[in-house]
């Protein structure tokens, strides 16, 4: 019998939740300053000793419209 690996995983949040009743969307990676400061983000993980991470893009800057993508 093998033992059992644990992976250790973090993520950087990149939901595009709605508020106000769903008239307001929030980009949570802009409001946390992770555009301006994704270099530093990633580097941190390293601080961290952590090796697997969850990273999305975040779907309304990449999906443009009906087959444009950026």
């Amino acid at each position: 019998m093998t033992t059992p690996i644990f992976m250790f995983a973090t993520g950087i949040e990149n939901s595009y939740p709605t508020i106000h009743g769903g008239r307001t969307r929030v980009d949570e990676m802009e409001k946390c300053g992770h555009y301006e400061h994704w270099r530093t983000d990633f580097d941190l993980l390293d601080d961290l000793n952590i090796h697997y991470l969850r990273y999305g893009p975040p779907i309304h800057r990449t999906w443009l419209g009906e087959g444009r993508y950026d």
